[in-house]
């Protein structure tokens, strides 16, 4: 069976006026929503604001199918892109279903909740940083070992574009190969 790739898009919410999300990154996340459908993918959000719902319009307004996955147990409370809510009750812990789903992450921007969502992906999901977009993603290499990897052990490796072409090129590309964050991590999940 042939299935579509989900790529799981992670980034800043809008949630705090006080901590806007850069408009280069929501441009940048719509563009990355644009050609994650027009390659037939599936984008995967926490179907919130921000980052999450720029990716989702650029995905709806290419024809492309959007996945939400919310924080509380009201679908009403996904944003208006989002096709399939799904409600999980568990507040941040959804940030683990939402990695999860995908075969490939892409970060953009990011605050806490990104940075949990990254730490998630690292291991098990392989992760494209979009760099130049704000927080976490613009600061990443700086404060990653070697500027690739979260821990000392080398176990798994981050992987960064300057664009939004170059990020969805990379994710379905690792998604094809069948890679995790690291080699043996199906072993153990």
């Amino acid at each position: 069976m042939n299935r579509p790739v989900l790529i799981t898009v992670i980034g800043k919410s809008a949630k705090d006026p006080r901590d806007p999300v850069p408009e280069k990154a929501l441009r940048m996340a719509e563009e990355v929503g644009r050609l994650i459908a027009e390659r037939k993918g599936i984008v995967v959000t926490g179907g919130l604001s921000g980052v999450m719902e720029a990716v989702s319009r650029g995905a709806k307004n290419a024809g492309g199918l959007v996945v939400g996955m919310l924080p509380g147990f009201d679908k009403r409370d996904a944003n208006e892109y989002v096709d399939i809510a799904i409600t999980t009750g568990m507040g941040w812990m959804r940030n683990t279903l939402t990695v999860r789903a995908a075969d490939a992450v892409i970060m953009i921007s990011g605050g806490i909740g990104t940075l949990n969502e990254l730490t998630v992906a690292y291991e098990l999901k392989p992760t494209v940083i979009l760099e130049g977009t704000g927080g976490w993603s613009s600061r990443m290499r700086e404060f990653a070992y070697q500027g690739k990897h979260l821990d000392e052990a080398k176990i798994a490796e981050l992987h960064y574009a300057q664009t939004p072409q170059q990020a969805v090129e990379m994710a379905f590309a690792l998604a094809a190969r069948g890679e995790t964050g690291r080699d043996s991590a199906r072993e153990y999940y």
